[in-house]
């Protein structure tokens, strides 16, 4: 699928959202063109170059960039700022320093500490599943103290009358296992859930019997899927991606949408999946 692509256009659109200090954002100005750096955006951007395993240009700058802003900015060390300019620092091919170690660290507490209303939960367990992504390329292991914290905030959601919606779903299943306090089974069972989510037509959809779906909810179905997809189911979710495709180049999270780098990035990300799906001995 990745021939598929106007690759030419993308890589302008990429481009186009760097900005002269070497930092990217995906919104400027109409009339004066101006946008201002952010750290989601260039971790976004980053990604999707890694994707389409092409070097950005300009990277030294990109690097000195996210470094001044995570040394300068307090701000950026906590969450969800923290992930991306340390994941971004990653992705520039920039070495961890101490004191990075030590952020993610005391993240860590801090969020495992959070006592959080029943409506910040969710959001709260995605700020633990960007940060301990983090922790387990460092292979910074979770103290036992650490891992019950996080079960007693997993069992605390599954309480909650709600819905989950498939991102969710796939982050909890995540935490699941970093927890160590649920079977393999349980886990399994959790992630075979993402069968009540399948759409005929998008893929997946947010949540049961509902019609809403986008890139995002899309990935979190196809990572968490076990079962093979048919050449058929392969081609139409390849359209679907397609479909979502400006003329700039970058992607929108549904079709027609303004493209964005955070959907650029899952949509170059998606194209990898489905190769897997349709070549499974990759």
């Amino acid at each position: 699928m990745m021939n598929s692509l106007n690759r030419n256009n993308l890589l302008r659109y990429l481009n186009h959202c760097r900005t002269p200090d070497g930092g990217y954002c995906y919104f400027r100005d109409p009339e004066s063109g101006v946008g201002f750096p952010n750290g989601a955006d260039t971790f976004w951007a980053l990604s999707a170059f890694q994707f389409l395993e092409s070097d950005p240009p300009f990277l030294t700058r990109t690097r000195r960039w996210l470094r001044n802003e995570l040394d300068q900015n307090v701000a950026t060390r906590t969450s969800p700022y923290l992930f991306w300019f340390l994941e971004g620092l990653h992705l520039s091919r920039a070495p961890f320093s101490l004191e990075d170690r030590l952020c993610l660290v005391r993240e860590t507490a801090r969020l495992l500490d959070n006592r959080a209303s029943s409506s910040d939960l969710p959001s709260l367990l995605d700020d633990l599943g960007s940060v301990l992504s983090l922790r387990r390329g460092l292979h910074l292991s979770l103290s036992e103290k650490e891992k019950g914290r996080l079960k007693e905030l997993l069992d605390l959601e599954l309480d909650l009358p709600r819905s989950f919606s498939l991102p969710e779903l796939w982050t909890r299943s995540v935490l699941m296992e970093e927890s160590g306090g649920f079977s393999q089974e349980k886990i399994a069972k959790e992630r075979s859930r993402e069968n009540e989510y399948r759409h005929p037509v998008f893929g997946y959809v947010i949540l049961p019997g509902s019609s809403r779906s986008d890139l995002f909810v899309l990935r979190s179905g196809l990572l968490m899927r076990k079962a093979p997809l048919s050449l058929f189911e392969i081609q139409m979710l390849e359209d679907l991606i397609l479909s979502c495709q400006s003329w700039k180049g970058g992607f929108g999270p549904v079709g027609g949408a303004v493209p964005t780098l955070e959907a650029t990035s899952v949509a170059l990300e998606l194209t990898v999946l489905l190769s897997h799906f349709r070549h499974p001995t990759r």
